[in-house]
């Protein structure tokens, strides 16, 4: 088929029949150890995340002056925790066990990427719940008796508003990933 144009080499990209993954045991339990040693470190460094923001918060509520600020400290204290508790209750790793047969190995790895594809794709719902609290937190600074520049607060607004759609991208991209090899392991296992 000769290629003339984009949509032809799409067309001949698209008509290419899908290779189903082939992998060992020992390969399956290699990747899911390994996905479960990813999973642990994103959970402490998440839990780290939140505990320097509650402290953060707390330290607004009770040393800050200013009414808006301290109701904005108080609801990222509040934020902060929740999202302790909610990585505590769903984002936890799965504990692959070490004399598990290789369908169980793949039945607790894909369970655990389903898990963790729908903690990435709640991000934007999550870190959205901190936007008021940011938000008061920052208008206080200008508005309250100090009276501070707007600058910084509008600084402070640009750089929550860059990182959360950063978060919102790398999650898509993460959930995508993770989708792809759930995929690959119902394929696996309904031949």
């Amino acid at each position: 088929m000769p290629i003339h144009s984009q949509e032809d080499l799409l067309a001949l990209w698209q008509s290419q029949a899908a290779s189903p993954a082939q992998w060992t045991p020992e390969q399956l339990r290699a990747r899911a150890e390994q996905f479960e040693s990813q999973t642990r470190r994103r959970y402490v460094r998440d839990q780290a995340s939140f505990a320097l923001v509650a402290a953060a918060a707390a330290f607004g509520v009770v040393a800050m002056h200013g009414l808006l600020v301290r109701l904005g400290s108080a609801t990222l204290l509040f934020w902060a925790l929740y999202g302790m508790y909610g990585l505590h209750r769903f984002a936890s790793a799965l504990p692959i066990l070490p004399r598990a047969s290789a369908g169980a190995c793949v039945a607790v790895h894909r369970r655990q990427l389903e898990r963790q594809r729908d903690i990435v794709s709640s991000w934007p719902l999550g870190m959205g719940l901190a936007i008021p609290g940011f938000t008061l937190t920052c208008l206080g600074y200008s508005l309250g008796p100090r009276h501070l520049p707007w600058e910084p607060s509008l600084g402070l607004l640009g750089i929550f508003a860059f990182l959360y759609l950063a978060m919102l991208i790398h999650g898509k991209r993460l959930a995508g990933r993770w989708q792809r090899e759930i995929d690959a392991l119902v394929a696996l296992q309904d031949p």
